[in-house]
């Protein structure tokens, strides 16, 4: 049809019409290409694939290509390194789900009268607000389904202060992630430490236990294993106004780490956390349930892209020892899983206080939150005082 339609123009105007090629596949290249299928759906107008834009439905069929991509460079590392895993991976499998996200580019939902956001093959606009009034840039659209519910994700080009190519880093804070104190914050710049309280997290997630297991009880009462309903509409909003309050706290508390490491001038943040660190909990029964049960990866991800907004570095790193080691006394950070026991200068000596070798106490998660940054300004060969970080009389910051 291109060469056809190119013909009927004249000689100086006519473009140079290319014949893509493809190749059966063999031994070297034993799976067909998204090239291929691509070329192959639109000249067959396979229906699913034109139901779509036809961006769309090239991101879905690219989402689905790097799923397996990613499925069999797992395998391949897997096979070379199987202690990196806690199993074989899984072969990717068809989605049970009725419904699926899709993803719209900004040439398929456009912003009008800065106030709603129109849909492709559709007259029906969503009111989006003020969101349609920012300078930024729309560049794509997210119809999630979640909850029993349809979430719109609006994607916006945002303008990010760069990270000073070759600075070397010297105002460091450190996080230690927990329960009680969901984050315990130190720096090297004389700041006294600052306690995040977890109690919210804790209550939300309290009740939501408790309610889950009445209307659980209520809903299987007299069933078999495999009998009747697992879930229901009421448990599903549970769920949902759960997930809700503890993203809106998180938001919150990753602002308010973004502004008091801007206020502090700090260059590099440092956030310690473990691989498998929920997988290989040991904190008992019901510590373990509420550990597991908050989502720091959620957190994590907050700050990162609210520090990247205004140039400073995050880092995550391992933490291991960093709990039992003595910051004020310098001990080594013996190698994660030695055999060899370390005895360390300092200790334990209740639930948030730990006596170092001199007999100074420390709140225990100042201690731990200290002993990431050293840990980490070690391993980097970063100029580190000890005398730098102030570890005594922890401000305590809570959020309603």
């Amino acid at each position: 049809k291109r060469l056809a339609k190119e013909q009927q123009k004249p000689v100086e105007h006519r473009k140079e019409v290319k014949c893509h090629l493809f190749s059966l596949p063999d031994p070297s290249h034993p799976y067909v290409s998204y090239t291929f299928l691509d070329a192959l759906f639109k000249s067959m107008k396979q229906n699913d694939y034109q139901s779509l834009p036809i961006q769309s439905s090239q991101i879905t069929m690219k989402t689905v290509f790097q799923n397996w991509k990613s499925f069999f460079a797992s395998l391949k590392d897997w096979k070379a390194n199987p202690s990196k895993y806690t199993g074989k991976p899984n072969i990717p499998r068809y989605s049970r789900a009725t419904m699926k996200a899709v993803e719209f580019t900004n040439q398929d939902c456009v912003v009008k009268e800065n106030k709603w956001l129109k849909f492709p093959k559709t007259k029906e606009k969503l009111n989006i607000g003020r969101l349609g009034s920012t300078s930024n840039k729309l560049k794509s659209v997210r119809v999630i389904p979640k909850y029993n519910q349809f979430v719109v994700e609006l994607v916006f080009e945002k303008t990010e202060l760069e990270e000073r190519a070759g600075h070397v880093s010297s105002r460091l804070i450190s996080i230690d992630l927990g329960i009680d104190n969901l984050a315990t914050i130190t720096t090297n710049t004389g700041m006294e430490p600052v306690l995040l309280k977890g109690q919210t997290i804790k209550s939300i997630n309290q009740y939501y236990n408790k309610m889950k297991a009445h209307y659980y009880g209520i809903l299987r009462q007299g069933k078999g294993p495999k009998e009747g309903l697992f879930s229901s509409k009421r448990l599903v909003h549970l769920e949902a106004v759960r997930y809700r309050k503890i993203k809106d706290w998180f938001h919150k508390g990753s602002f308010f780490i973004k502004e008091l490491a801007a206020l502090e001038n700090i260059d590099t943040i440092i956030i310690g956390q473990n691989k498998g660190w929920k997988q290989h909990s040991n904190m008992g029964k019901e510590n373990n349930q509420k550990f597991v049960q908050i989502p720091y990866h959620l957190l994590i991800s907050m700050i990162q892209y609210k520090a990247k907004e205004i140039g400073m570095k995050v880092i995550v790193t391992e933490e291991s020892y960093t709990s039992k080691a003595s910051f004020l006394d310098g001990d080594d950070f013996p190698r994660y899983g030695k055999k060899r026991e370390t005895i360390f200068s300092g200790r334990r000596i209740s639930r948030s206080l730990y006596r170092t070798k001199n007999s100074n106490i420390l709140h225990t998660d100042v201690n731990g939150s200290a002993n990431i940054m050293r840990k980490y300004a070690n391993k980097e060969a970063i100029s580190f005082q000890i005398e730098d970080v102030a570890v005594h009389h922890p401000l305590t910051y809570k959020m309603v």
